[in-house]
């Protein structure tokens, strides 16, 4: 489906309540557009503060979707959906954990390609910051992993001073968070500076106050 200008409410029907958000989550919604199915994730049901503060984690979304498109494994955005709202491919796949489960002779090539793929997103100055929820990381029938959700993530700049001072952290964020992965879906797939910058990122969390 491409398109991607904003969808008024009129052109979309709801298909089916996917996930309803908690107080500063947005709903989702998977909708039927231009004859095929979309996701919605939307705040239109919500409090008008959740609404206030939701706005800008659609903001953060169509941002990141927008600058990493074309990407193998991204979801294309559609563009906003109302005020409230935004509009995106319907990405299937298991989460990471179950497809490792199922498919435990596969993880090589999948670890692979989702190192290829965070760094692809770094390499277009986004940061993710959300991939030790199991959720966010789904792989397709073939072992290609997708990822989702950037409600939460960063985008910088070239040249800014935000990618030379805040950027090599968050990229940093995301690494961790998927060596947790590989250390605790294919731990032998770790090197051993894999093992040690794991160790010491583990080490590093537990201090963190919002663990």
């Amino acid at each position: 489906m491409a398109q991607t200008a904003a969808a008024t409410d009129e052109s979309l029907m709801t298909v089916t309540l996917v996930q309803r958000g908690g107080w500063f989550k947005a709903d989702v919604k998977e909708v039927a557009l231009a004859g095929d199915r979309a996701i919605l994730k939307d705040f239109a049901d919500k409090s008008w503060l959740s609404r206030l503060l939701g706005r800008r984690q659609i903001g953060r979304e169509i941002r990141a979707l927008t600058r990493l498109q074309g990407i193998p494994g991204i979801p294309a955005c559609y563009g906003e959906a109302g005020p409230w709202g935004v509009l995106m491919e319907r990405v299937e796949g298991e989460r990471i954990t179950r497809w490792c489960r199922l498919k435990p002779g596969e993880r090589t090539m999948m670890f692979g390609r989702l190192d290829r793929l965070v760094d692809s997103i770094h390499r277009r100055g986004v940061a993710h910051i959300d991939l030790r929820k199991r959720d966010n990381i789904l792989v397709g029938e073939d072992g290609s992993p997708r990822i989702i959700d950037f409600n939460a993530s960063f985008c910088f700049a070239p040249g800014g001073l935000g990618v030379r001072l805040l950027f090599p952290v968050l990229r940093r964020v995301d690494t961790a968070a998927v060596l947790k992965w590989k250390s605790r879906l294919a731990p032998h797939l770790l090197t051993s500076t894999e093992a040690r910058r794991h160790r010491w990122m583990s080490a590093l969390r537990r201090l963190w106050i919002f663990n």
